[in-house]
Protein backbone atom coordinates (compact mmCIF):
# COMPACT_ATOMS: atom_id res chain seq x y z
CA UNK A 1 0.00 0.00 0.00
CA UNK A 2 2.96 2.43 1.11
CA UNK A 3 6.40 2.49 -0.06
CA UNK A 4 8.37 4.17 2.33
CA UNK A 5 11.63 3.20 4.21
CA UNK A 6 11.25 6.02 7.12
CA UNK A 7 10.87 5.44 10.66
CA UNK A 8 7.32 6.66 11.65
CA UNK A 9 6.86 10.04 12.82
CA UNK A 10 4.84 11.07 15.91
CA UNK A 11 1.11 12.61 15.13
CA UNK A 12 -0.34 15.16 16.87
CA UNK A 13 -4.10 14.85 16.08
CA UNK A 14 -6.30 16.44 14.27
CA UNK A 15 -4.18 16.75 11.15
CA UNK A 16 -4.97 17.75 7.86
CA UNK A 17 -3.06 18.33 4.68
CA UNK A 18 -0.56 21.32 4.25
CA UNK A 19 -1.76 23.65 1.46
CA UNK A 20 1.29 23.00 -0.12
CA UNK A 21 0.65 19.17 -0.72
CA UNK A 22 -1.34 17.27 -2.94
CA UNK A 23 -2.65 14.31 -3.59
CA UNK A 24 -1.84 13.28 -7.27
CA UNK A 25 -3.88 10.57 -8.89
CA UNK A 26 -2.55 8.07 -11.07
CA UNK A 27 -2.20 9.06 -15.06
CA UNK A 28 -3.29 5.76 -16.27
CA UNK A 29 -5.16 2.28 -14.41
CA UNK A 30 -2.75 1.10 -12.20
CA UNK A 31 -0.57 3.52 -11.98
CA UNK A 32 0.65 4.92 -8.60
CA UNK A 33 -0.73 7.77 -6.77
CA UNK A 34 2.05 10.87 -6.11
CA UNK A 35 2.38 12.34 -2.61
CA UNK A 36 4.02 15.89 -3.28
CA UNK A 37 4.62 18.90 -1.62
CA UNK A 38 5.22 22.35 -3.21
CA UNK A 39 5.03 19.80 -6.42
CA UNK A 40 7.74 17.34 -5.37
CA UNK A 41 6.56 13.91 -5.49
CA UNK A 42 7.58 12.59 -1.84
CA UNK A 43 6.21 9.36 -1.75
CA UNK A 44 4.22 6.89 -4.19
CA UNK A 45 1.06 5.24 -2.62
CA UNK A 46 -1.97 3.10 -3.11
CA UNK A 47 -5.87 4.48 -4.03
CA UNK A 48 -6.62 2.73 -0.61
CA UNK A 49 -3.68 5.23 1.55
CA UNK A 50 -4.50 8.20 -1.09
CA UNK A 51 -8.33 7.73 0.52
CA UNK A 52 -6.97 7.84 3.92
CA UNK A 53 -5.16 11.04 2.96
CA UNK A 54 -8.28 13.05 1.21
CA UNK A 55 -10.14 11.95 3.93
CA UNK A 56 -8.02 13.60 6.62
CA UNK A 57 -9.44 17.30 7.47
CA UNK A 58 -8.44 18.52 10.39
CA UNK A 59 -11.45 17.64 12.15
CA UNK A 60 -11.89 13.97 12.44
CA UNK A 61 -9.93 11.74 14.61
CA UNK A 62 -8.46 8.12 13.31
CA UNK A 63 -11.61 6.66 14.41
CA UNK A 64 -14.08 8.85 12.22
CA UNK A 65 -11.49 8.76 9.96
CA UNK A 66 -12.23 4.76 9.28
CA UNK A 67 -15.59 5.17 10.07
CA UNK A 68 -16.25 7.52 6.89
CA UNK A 69 -14.34 5.18 4.63
CA UNK A 70 -15.96 1.75 6.24
CA UNK A 71 -14.73 -2.12 6.64
CA UNK A 72 -12.03 -3.11 6.44
CA UNK A 73 -10.59 0.23 7.63
CA UNK A 74 -10.34 0.69 11.75
CA UNK A 75 -7.99 3.90 13.74
CA UNK A 76 -5.26 1.45 13.78
CA UNK A 77 -4.72 1.63 10.60
CA UNK A 78 -5.26 5.29 9.75
CA UNK A 79 -2.88 5.92 12.55
CA UNK A 80 -0.18 3.70 11.29
CA UNK A 81 -0.96 5.68 7.45
CA UNK A 82 -0.56 8.95 8.66
CA UNK A 83 2.27 8.74 10.67
CA UNK A 84 4.08 6.68 7.79
CA UNK A 85 3.84 9.65 6.27
CA UNK A 86 4.20 12.44 8.30
CA UNK A 87 7.79 13.09 7.77
CA UNK A 88 7.12 14.02 3.99
CA UNK A 89 5.62 17.07 5.73
CA UNK A 90 2.05 17.14 4.28
CA UNK A 91 0.27 17.40 7.28
CA UNK A 92 -0.16 20.70 9.37
CA UNK A 93 -2.08 22.34 12.07
CA UNK A 94 -3.90 24.32 9.61
CA UNK A 95 -1.20 27.39 8.81
CA UNK A 96 -1.99 28.95 5.48
CA UNK A 97 1.77 28.05 3.41
CA UNK A 98 1.92 29.37 -0.29
CA UNK A 99 1.95 26.26 -2.22
CA UNK A 100 4.18 27.49 -4.74
CA UNK A 101 7.18 28.82 -4.63
CA UNK A 102 9.52 30.71 -7.52
CA UNK A 103 12.76 30.14 -5.55
CA UNK A 104 13.00 26.44 -4.20
CA UNK A 105 16.80 25.14 -3.06
CA UNK A 106 17.37 21.30 -3.42
CA UNK A 107 20.16 19.39 -1.22
CA UNK A 108 22.62 19.29 -1.63
CA UNK A 109 23.74 22.42 -3.51
CA UNK A 110 21.03 23.31 -6.36
CA UNK A 111 18.72 26.46 -6.43
CA UNK A 112 15.91 26.83 -8.64
CA UNK A 113 14.04 30.01 -9.69
CA UNK A 114 10.98 29.16 -11.97
CA UNK A 115 10.65 31.22 -14.74
CA UNK A 116 7.17 30.36 -16.13
CA UNK A 117 4.47 27.07 -16.45
CA UNK A 118 5.25 25.52 -20.00
CA UNK A 119 1.77 23.62 -20.49
CA UNK A 120 -0.23 26.52 -22.57
CA UNK A 121 2.82 26.28 -24.59
CA UNK A 122 3.71 22.65 -25.34
CA UNK A 123 -0.07 22.11 -25.85
CA UNK A 124 0.33 24.05 -29.34
CA UNK A 125 3.13 21.69 -30.07
CA UNK A 126 1.55 18.23 -29.38
CA UNK A 127 0.47 17.71 -33.05
CA UNK A 128 3.90 17.72 -33.90
CA UNK A 129 5.47 15.51 -30.49
CA UNK A 130 2.58 13.13 -32.14
CA UNK A 131 4.16 13.12 -35.47
CA UNK A 132 8.11 12.49 -33.92
CA UNK A 133 6.71 10.14 -31.89
CA UNK A 134 5.82 7.32 -34.73
CA UNK A 135 8.17 4.53 -35.71
CA UNK A 136 9.11 5.84 -38.99
CA UNK A 137 10.51 8.77 -37.91
CA UNK A 138 13.64 6.56 -36.10
CA UNK A 139 15.47 6.16 -39.75
CA UNK A 140 15.63 9.99 -40.58
CA UNK A 141 16.99 10.37 -36.69
CA UNK A 142 19.12 7.45 -37.67
CA UNK A 143 20.60 8.92 -41.14
CA UNK A 144 20.72 12.25 -38.90
CA UNK A 145 23.45 10.79 -36.40
CA UNK A 146 25.55 9.13 -39.05
CA UNK A 147 25.36 12.70 -40.99
CA UNK A 148 26.49 14.21 -38.08
CA UNK A 149 29.27 11.64 -37.63
CA UNK A 150 30.62 11.63 -41.17
CA UNK A 151 30.67 15.94 -40.91
CA UNK A 152 32.78 15.44 -37.56
CA UNK A 153 35.22 12.81 -39.67
CA UNK A 154 35.43 15.39 -42.58
CA UNK A 155 36.28 18.25 -40.33
CA UNK A 156 39.30 16.79 -39.16
CA UNK A 157 42.06 18.63 -38.23
CA UNK A 158 39.44 21.76 -37.82
CA UNK A 159 38.16 20.75 -34.69
CA UNK A 160 41.18 20.32 -33.12
CA UNK A 161 41.60 24.00 -34.37
CA UNK A 162 38.67 25.09 -32.72
CA UNK A 163 39.10 23.89 -29.91
CA UNK A 164 42.63 24.56 -29.09
CA UNK A 165 42.94 28.20 -30.78
CA UNK A 166 41.80 31.33 -29.70
CA UNK A 167 38.77 32.31 -31.81
CA UNK A 168 37.25 35.93 -33.08
CA UNK A 169 34.65 37.02 -30.52
CA UNK A 170 32.14 36.63 -32.54
CA UNK A 171 31.85 32.34 -32.82
CA UNK A 172 31.92 32.57 -29.02
CA UNK A 173 28.51 35.15 -29.24
CA UNK A 174 27.09 32.46 -32.03
CA UNK A 175 27.95 29.28 -30.23
CA UNK A 176 26.53 31.69 -27.08
CA UNK A 177 23.02 32.09 -28.42
CA UNK A 178 23.25 28.83 -29.80
CA UNK A 179 23.47 26.85 -26.35
CA UNK A 180 21.27 29.10 -24.48
CA UNK A 181 18.63 28.04 -27.27
CA UNK A 182 19.08 24.46 -27.30
CA UNK A 183 19.62 24.46 -23.56
CA UNK A 184 16.07 25.88 -23.46
CA UNK A 185 14.98 23.22 -26.08
CA UNK A 186 16.63 20.37 -24.21
CA UNK A 187 14.30 21.62 -21.16
CA UNK A 188 11.40 21.27 -23.40
CA UNK A 189 12.01 18.06 -24.82
CA UNK A 190 11.37 16.62 -21.54
CA UNK A 191 8.13 18.55 -20.85
CA UNK A 192 7.30 17.42 -24.49
CA UNK A 193 7.67 13.75 -23.91
CA UNK A 194 5.66 14.26 -20.47
CA UNK A 195 2.91 15.64 -22.46
CA UNK A 196 2.97 13.18 -24.76
CA UNK A 197 2.53 10.21 -22.42
CA UNK A 198 0.06 12.20 -20.42
CA UNK A 199 1.41 14.51 -18.22
CA UNK A 200 1.93 17.60 -17.35
CA UNK A 201 5.31 19.54 -16.74
CA UNK A 202 4.85 21.58 -13.55
CA UNK A 203 7.44 24.70 -14.21
CA UNK A 204 10.54 25.61 -16.33
CA UNK A 205 13.09 27.61 -14.98
CA UNK A 206 16.43 28.37 -14.19
CA UNK A 207 19.08 27.08 -11.03
CA UNK A 208 22.23 26.79 -9.79
CA UNK A 209 23.24 23.47 -10.20
CA UNK A 210 26.65 22.91 -7.69
CA UNK A 211 27.75 26.61 -8.28
CA UNK A 212 27.33 26.59 -12.06
CA UNK A 213 23.76 27.92 -14.03
CA UNK A 214 21.67 25.71 -15.71
CA UNK A 215 18.08 25.49 -17.27
CA UNK A 216 15.48 22.92 -15.58
CA UNK A 217 12.16 21.52 -16.55
CA UNK A 218 9.80 19.92 -13.73
CA UNK A 219 8.79 16.57 -15.48
CA UNK A 220 8.01 14.88 -11.72
CA UNK A 221 4.75 14.13 -12.24
CA UNK A 222 6.24 11.58 -14.98
CA UNK A 223 6.05 9.42 -11.70
CA UNK A 224 2.35 8.90 -12.07
CA UNK A 225 3.27 6.59 -15.00
CA UNK A 226 2.65 2.88 -14.61
CA UNK A 227 5.40 2.54 -17.33
CA UNK A 228 8.89 2.43 -16.74
CA UNK A 229 9.85 3.31 -20.24
CA UNK A 230 7.90 5.56 -20.51
CA UNK A 231 9.36 7.31 -17.66
CA UNK A 232 13.25 6.23 -19.43
CA UNK A 233 12.12 8.11 -22.57
CA UNK A 234 11.36 11.25 -20.43
CA UNK A 235 14.16 11.45 -19.29
CA UNK A 236 16.45 10.62 -22.24
CA UNK A 237 14.52 12.93 -24.76
CA UNK A 238 16.79 16.20 -23.40
CA UNK A 239 20.22 14.72 -23.97
CA UNK A 240 18.43 13.50 -27.81
CA UNK A 241 17.85 16.61 -28.44
CA UNK A 242 21.55 18.15 -28.06
CA UNK A 243 22.60 15.19 -29.80
CA UNK A 244 20.19 15.88 -32.90
CA UNK A 245 21.23 19.54 -32.70
CA UNK A 246 25.09 19.02 -32.93
CA UNK A 247 24.77 16.36 -35.79
CA UNK A 248 22.23 18.81 -37.57
CA UNK A 249 25.43 21.51 -36.68
CA UNK A 250 28.43 18.88 -37.70
CA UNK A 251 26.58 17.93 -40.96
CA UNK A 252 25.83 21.73 -42.30
CA UNK A 253 29.08 23.13 -41.42
CA UNK A 254 30.55 20.94 -44.86
CA UNK A 255 28.58 22.67 -47.13
CA UNK A 256 29.85 25.99 -45.35
CA UNK A 257 33.06 28.28 -46.43
CA UNK A 258 36.12 28.78 -44.05
CA UNK A 259 34.65 31.74 -41.80
CA UNK A 260 33.68 32.35 -38.48
CA UNK A 261 30.11 30.76 -39.01
CA UNK A 262 31.89 27.31 -40.36
CA UNK A 263 33.91 27.83 -36.79
CA UNK A 264 31.08 28.52 -34.60
CA UNK A 265 29.51 25.44 -36.15
CA UNK A 266 32.18 23.11 -35.53
CA UNK A 267 32.20 24.28 -32.09
CA UNK A 268 28.98 24.18 -31.04
CA UNK A 269 28.26 20.61 -32.42
CA UNK A 270 31.27 19.60 -30.16
CA UNK A 271 29.67 20.81 -27.29
CA UNK A 272 25.98 20.11 -28.30
CA UNK A 273 27.52 15.92 -28.07
CA UNK A 274 29.95 16.71 -25.02
CA UNK A 275 26.50 18.04 -23.39
CA UNK A 276 24.53 14.71 -23.97
CA UNK A 277 26.90 12.49 -23.44
CA UNK A 278 27.67 14.52 -19.86
CA UNK A 279 24.33 14.35 -19.57
CA UNK A 280 24.02 9.98 -18.98
CA UNK A 281 26.44 10.46 -15.93
CA UNK A 282 24.35 8.35 -13.40
CA UNK A 283 25.64 9.38 -10.12
CA UNK A 284 24.58 12.92 -10.03
CA UNK A 285 20.85 14.44 -10.61
CA UNK A 286 21.29 14.35 -14.47
CA UNK A 287 19.28 12.90 -16.92
CA UNK A 288 21.58 9.73 -16.59
CA UNK A 289 20.54 9.26 -13.41
CA UNK A 290 16.76 10.04 -13.63
CA UNK A 291 17.04 7.53 -16.70
CA UNK A 292 18.71 4.87 -14.29
CA UNK A 293 15.37 5.59 -11.70
CA UNK A 294 13.24 4.87 -14.05
CA UNK A 295 14.43 1.45 -14.87
CA UNK A 296 14.76 0.34 -11.66
CA UNK A 297 11.64 1.99 -10.41
CA UNK A 298 13.14 3.45 -7.36
CA UNK A 299 12.04 6.98 -6.64
CA UNK A 300 14.88 9.27 -4.99
CA UNK A 301 17.03 6.19 -5.86
CA UNK A 302 20.43 8.78 -4.67
CA UNK A 303 18.87 9.87 -1.49
CA UNK A 304 17.87 6.15 -0.27
CA UNK A 305 21.65 5.36 -1.51
CA UNK A 306 23.46 7.70 0.22
CA UNK A 307 21.40 6.77 3.73
CA UNK A 308 22.34 3.17 2.73
CA UNK A 309 26.01 3.77 2.84
CA UNK A 310 25.56 6.11 6.17
CA UNK A 311 23.70 3.34 7.68
CA UNK A 312 26.77 0.68 6.98
CA UNK A 313 29.58 2.85 7.59
CA UNK A 314 27.42 3.69 10.92
CA UNK A 315 27.45 0.00 11.51
CA UNK A 316 30.77 -0.71 10.53
CA UNK A 317 32.45 1.85 12.19
CA UNK A 318 30.14 3.27 15.31
CA UNK A 319 28.84 0.55 16.06
CA UNK A 320 25.29 1.03 15.40
CA UNK A 321 22.08 -0.89 14.49
CA UNK A 322 22.79 -2.40 11.00
CA UNK A 323 19.37 -0.90 9.67
CA UNK A 324 19.93 -1.54 5.89
CA UNK A 325 17.77 -4.65 4.45
CA UNK A 326 17.86 -3.36 0.89
CA UNK A 327 19.72 -4.42 -2.19
CA UNK A 328 23.37 -4.81 -1.58
CA UNK A 329 24.64 -2.77 -4.56
CA UNK A 330 22.58 0.55 -3.30
CA UNK A 331 25.51 1.02 -0.85
CA UNK A 332 28.01 1.58 -3.99
CA UNK A 333 25.84 3.63 -5.46
CA UNK A 334 25.42 5.61 -2.66
CA UNK A 335 29.55 5.73 -2.61
CA UNK A 336 29.42 6.54 -6.29
CA UNK A 337 27.21 9.05 -5.77
CA UNK A 338 28.38 10.99 -2.88
CA UNK A 339 32.43 10.65 -4.71
CA UNK A 340 30.63 12.70 -7.80
CA UNK A 341 28.89 14.82 -5.69
CA UNK A 342 31.87 16.03 -3.78
CA UNK A 343 33.75 16.15 -7.35
CA UNK A 344 31.47 18.15 -8.90
CA UNK A 345 31.54 20.78 -6.11
CA UNK A 346 35.17 20.74 -6.08
CA UNK A 347 34.94 21.28 -10.28
CA UNK A 348 32.32 23.85 -9.52
CA UNK A 349 34.21 25.72 -7.29
CA UNK A 350 37.35 25.90 -9.25
CA UNK A 351 34.93 27.00 -12.38
CA UNK A 352 33.78 29.88 -10.34
CA UNK A 353 36.56 30.93 -7.97
CA UNK A 354 39.01 32.62 -10.60
CA UNK A 355 36.56 34.54 -12.38
CA UNK A 356 35.50 35.94 -8.68
CA UNK A 357 38.97 36.45 -7.25
CA UNK A 358 39.51 38.67 -10.30
CA UNK A 359 36.91 41.33 -9.27
CA UNK A 360 38.73 42.38 -6.20
CA UNK A 361 37.80 42.92 -2.65
CA UNK A 362 33.79 42.12 -3.88
CA UNK A 363 34.98 39.14 -5.57
CA UNK A 364 36.70 37.56 -2.44
CA UNK A 365 33.45 38.18 0.01
CA UNK A 366 31.73 35.88 -2.58
CA UNK A 367 33.87 33.03 -2.67
CA UNK A 368 34.44 33.36 1.09
CA UNK A 369 30.17 33.21 1.07
CA UNK A 370 30.28 30.02 -1.29
CA UNK A 371 33.36 28.34 1.21
CA UNK A 372 30.94 29.23 4.03
CA UNK A 373 28.06 27.30 2.02
CA UNK A 374 30.13 24.49 1.55
CA UNK A 375 31.78 24.40 4.96
CA UNK A 376 27.85 24.89 6.52
CA UNK A 377 26.71 21.77 4.11
CA UNK A 378 29.78 19.50 5.11
CA UNK A 379 29.35 19.97 9.12
CA UNK A 380 25.54 19.12 8.91
CA UNK A 381 25.84 16.05 6.83
CA UNK A 382 28.43 14.95 9.43
CA UNK A 383 26.36 15.95 12.22
CA UNK A 384 22.92 14.24 10.68
CA UNK A 385 25.28 11.02 9.95
CA UNK A 386 26.55 11.08 14.04
CA UNK A 387 22.68 11.66 14.96
CA UNK A 388 21.68 9.08 12.99
CA UNK A 389 24.28 6.60 14.33
CA UNK A 390 23.79 7.62 18.16
CA UNK A 391 19.74 7.03 17.76
CA UNK A 392 20.24 4.07 16.46
CA UNK A 393 22.59 2.49 19.65
CA UNK A 394 26.31 3.53 18.49
CA UNK A 395 28.66 3.91 21.61
CA UNK A 396 29.26 7.50 22.70
CA UNK A 397 32.93 6.28 22.69
CA UNK A 398 33.12 5.05 19.35
CA UNK A 399 31.75 8.42 18.14
CA UNK A 400 34.09 9.99 20.06
CA UNK A 401 37.07 7.83 18.84
CA UNK A 402 35.63 8.07 15.31
CA UNK A 403 35.30 12.15 15.39
CA UNK A 404 39.46 12.28 17.19
CA UNK A 405 40.93 9.61 14.17
CA UNK A 406 38.90 11.59 11.77
CA UNK A 407 39.98 15.15 12.91
CA UNK A 408 43.99 13.34 12.79
CA UNK A 409 43.76 12.30 9.95
CA UNK A 410 42.77 15.68 8.12
CA UNK A 411 44.98 17.07 10.22
CA UNK A 412 48.06 14.66 9.01
CA UNK A 413 46.69 14.89 5.25
CA UNK A 414 47.25 18.86 5.35
CA UNK A 415 50.42 18.49 7.38
CA UNK A 416 51.41 15.61 4.44
CA UNK A 417 49.95 16.30 1.22
CA UNK A 418 52.81 18.20 -0.72
CA UNK A 419 51.42 21.06 -3.15
CA UNK A 420 53.08 22.57 -6.12
CA UNK A 421 51.10 25.75 -6.38
CA UNK A 422 50.27 26.35 -10.13
CA UNK A 423 49.34 29.83 -11.48
CA UNK A 424 47.52 30.09 -14.99
CA UNK A 425 49.18 33.24 -17.07
CA UNK A 426 49.90 33.78 -20.32
CA UNK A 427 53.14 34.37 -22.75
CA UNK A 428 54.02 36.43 -25.67
CA UNK A 429 57.23 35.23 -28.01
CA UNK A 430 58.29 38.11 -30.36
CA UNK A 431 61.81 38.43 -31.36
CA UNK A 432 63.19 36.05 -29.63
CA UNK A 433 61.75 37.23 -26.40
CA UNK A 434 59.94 35.67 -24.41
CA UNK A 435 57.39 37.19 -21.55
CA UNK A 436 55.42 35.33 -19.10
CA UNK A 437 51.93 37.63 -18.15
CA UNK A 438 49.60 37.63 -15.54
CA UNK A 439 46.52 39.98 -15.22
CA UNK A 440 47.49 43.46 -13.82
CA UNK A 441 45.56 42.80 -10.71
CA UNK A 442 47.69 39.63 -9.59
CA UNK A 443 50.13 40.13 -6.68
CA UNK A 444 53.54 40.49 -7.29
CA UNK A 445 54.65 37.98 -5.90
CA UNK A 446 52.36 35.53 -7.54
CA UNK A 447 55.81 33.95 -9.52
CA UNK A 448 59.43 33.67 -8.85
CA UNK A 449 62.29 33.13 -10.88
CA UNK A 450 63.36 29.83 -11.45
CA UNK A 451 59.51 28.62 -11.54
CA UNK A 452 58.86 26.19 -14.30
CA UNK A 453 56.69 26.83 -17.02
CA UNK A 454 54.68 25.01 -19.49
CA UNK A 455 54.05 26.74 -22.80
CA UNK A 456 50.58 26.36 -24.45
CA UNK A 457 47.81 26.83 -26.77
CA UNK A 458 45.07 28.92 -25.49
CA UNK A 459 41.91 27.22 -26.76
CA UNK A 460 38.09 27.19 -25.10
CA UNK A 461 38.69 23.72 -24.30
CA UNK A 462 41.93 22.23 -25.44
CA UNK A 463 44.85 23.70 -24.22
CA UNK A 464 48.30 21.82 -25.89
CA UNK A 465 51.52 22.14 -25.06
CA UNK A 466 53.97 23.40 -27.18
CA UNK A 467 57.22 23.58 -24.90
CA UNK A 468 58.76 25.03 -21.45
CA UNK A 469 60.04 28.06 -20.26
CA UNK A 470 61.81 28.82 -16.68
CA UNK A 471 60.74 32.59 -15.03
CA UNK A 472 64.42 34.81 -15.23
CA UNK A 473 65.47 36.62 -12.54
CA UNK A 474 64.42 40.11 -13.91
CA UNK A 475 61.49 42.03 -12.03
CA UNK A 476 58.30 41.95 -13.23
CA UNK A 477 57.32 44.96 -15.30
CA UNK A 478 54.06 46.68 -16.22
CA UNK A 479 53.43 46.18 -19.98
CA UNK A 480 50.78 45.25 -22.65
CA UNK A 481 49.74 41.99 -24.00
CA UNK A 482 47.06 40.50 -26.05
CA UNK A 483 43.88 39.78 -25.03
CA UNK A 484 44.45 36.03 -26.33
CA UNK A 485 47.00 35.71 -23.53
CA UNK A 486 44.59 35.63 -20.98
CA UNK A 487 41.49 34.31 -22.70
CA UNK A 488 41.30 32.17 -26.04
CA UNK A 489 39.47 35.61 -28.07
CA UNK A 490 41.03 36.63 -30.57
CA UNK A 491 40.78 40.16 -30.53
CA UNK A 492 43.16 41.94 -33.19
CA UNK A 493 44.72 45.06 -32.24
CA UNK A 494 43.45 44.94 -28.75
CA UNK A 495 45.86 44.51 -25.77
CA UNK A 496 45.27 44.37 -22.48
CA UNK A 497 47.73 45.92 -18.85
CA UNK A 498 49.87 42.95 -17.81
CA UNK A 499 52.39 42.08 -14.88
CA UNK A 500 55.24 40.77 -17.27
CA UNK A 501 57.91 38.40 -16.48
CA UNK A 502 60.80 37.84 -18.54
CA UNK A 503 61.29 33.94 -19.60
CA UNK A 504 63.94 32.08 -20.50
CA UNK A 505 62.64 29.13 -23.43
CA UNK A 506 63.92 25.69 -22.30
CA UNK A 507 62.59 23.37 -24.92
CA UNK A 508 59.70 24.38 -27.73
CA UNK A 509 58.44 23.36 -31.19
CA UNK A 510 57.54 26.63 -32.95
CA UNK A 511 55.73 29.08 -30.88
CA UNK A 512 52.79 31.26 -31.62
CA UNK A 513 53.26 34.83 -30.63
CA UNK A 514 51.17 34.15 -28.00
CA UNK A 515 49.18 32.00 -25.77
CA UNK A 516 48.49 30.29 -22.49
CA UNK A 517 51.23 29.28 -19.94
CA UNK A 518 51.04 27.17 -16.87
CA UNK A 519 53.55 28.49 -14.17
CA UNK A 520 54.16 25.84 -11.32
CA UNK A 521 56.00 27.11 -8.49
CA UNK A 522 59.65 25.37 -7.58
CA UNK A 523 58.61 25.91 -3.96
CA UNK A 524 57.12 23.20 -2.68
CA UNK A 525 54.84 23.49 0.37
CA UNK A 526 51.90 21.22 2.00
CA UNK A 527 48.21 21.73 1.64
CA UNK A 528 47.72 23.33 4.82
CA UNK A 529 50.43 25.67 3.90
CA UNK A 530 48.94 26.79 0.94
CA UNK A 531 45.68 26.99 2.29
CA UNK A 532 46.94 29.36 4.78
CA UNK A 533 48.79 31.62 2.26
CA UNK A 534 45.44 31.48 0.23
CA UNK A 535 43.50 32.99 3.19
CA UNK A 536 46.30 35.11 4.68
CA UNK A 537 46.79 36.89 1.41
CA UNK A 538 42.83 37.60 0.80
CA UNK A 539 42.44 41.44 1.25
CA UNK A 540 39.51 40.17 3.35
CA UNK A 541 42.28 39.16 6.05
CA UNK A 542 42.95 42.27 8.59
CA UNK A 543 46.08 43.97 7.96
CA UNK A 544 46.68 43.82 4.52
CA UNK A 545 48.64 45.96 2.43
CA UNK A 546 47.39 48.60 0.17
CA UNK A 547 48.44 48.01 -3.61
CA UNK A 548 51.30 50.44 -4.78
CA UNK A 549 51.41 50.45 -8.31
CA UNK A 550 54.15 53.14 -8.76
CA UNK A 551 57.15 50.93 -7.07
CA UNK A 552 57.12 48.52 -10.20
CA UNK A 553 59.34 48.86 -13.45
CA UNK A 554 58.22 49.64 -16.68
CA UNK A 555 58.77 48.36 -19.99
Amino acid sequence: MLRSSKTPTPVQWPVQLAPAASIDQPLADGGPWIVATNSVPKARVSADVAAVLRAVDGERNPAQVAHLLGLPWTAADVMGIVRQLAHTGIFDGGTNQPRDRRVQFRAPLTVQFTLFNPVPLLLRFRPVIAAFARPIVALPLALLLIGGMLGALTAGPSIWRVLATPLPLEVYLYVALAMFASTLLHEFGHGMALSYFGGTPRRIGIMLFYLSPAFFCDVTDGWRLSSRKQRVVIALAGPLVHLGLGSIALAVQTLLPASSVKDAALLYGVICWAVAILNLFPFIKLDGYVALMSAVDIPHLRQKSVKALADVVGFRILGARATFRGNGLLPWFGLASFIAGVGFMIIGFQRIVPIFLQLGYSGHIVVFAILCLLIVVAFRSVVQFFRAAAKNGSPLWRRALATLVGSLAIGALLAVIPVSPVTVAGYTYINGQLLIVTPNGASDGALEPGDSVTLQSQGMVIHENLGRATIGEHPPSLSTAPVDTIVPIALAGTALPVLAYVGQVEESTSLPASGRAEVTSRSQTTLGEWLWKAISHSPLWPGQPERDDSTRGHS
